[in-house]
């Protein structure tokens, strides 16, 4: 899939089962699918500033818990309408990356990734980075010195 659209000289040095995520000799790229067209986001390895593993949820679910909650004073019921939103914030809460930029943030679900291989992504893409920060170093002194 993500051999068509690679840079002159990339290579895929790994990618997910279900090819959502690709690593490259250049980038990172997450593919992912809408109704109509796959969506393609991409990173430089270069342009990568930090990572962050963080719990997402859906914020709508806590609040209409909360509210529930402060309205159980007027009836007793909005306690189980109430537990219902909070089990269901906890329930779509996931671990992400958040991979950021200079100018952007990537996120990468986990779901596609297993505990294990979350680690082995990540330290392959470090080794892919700094192979890659290698590379345009040898390059940029001999474009400067011409």
């Amino acid at each position: 899939m993500a051999a068509n659209k690679l840079f002159e000289g990339e290579q895929c040095l790994i990618q997910t089962v279900d090819k959502k995520i690709v690593l490259t000799t250049h980038r990172l790229m997450k593919i992912s699918f809408s109704w109509v067209l796959p969506r393609k986001d991409s990173v430089m390895l270069e342009d990568i500033i930090t990572w962050e593993i963080k719990q997402t949820g859906n914020n709508l679910y806590l609040g209409l818990s909360i509210m529930l909650a402060l309205t159980t004073y007027f009836n007793d019921s909005f306690a189980l309408f109430s537990g219902f939103f909070l089990i269901l914030y906890l329930m779509t809460r996931y671990r992400k990356i958040h991979i950021k930029t200079h100018d952007n943030v990537m996120v990468l679900p986990l779901n596609v990734v297993n505990e294990s291989g979350v680690n082995v992504l990540i330290d392959t893409v470090r080794v892919a980075q700094q192979d890659r920060i290698e590379r345009l170093r040898k390059k940029t002194p001999v474009a400067a010195a011409a």
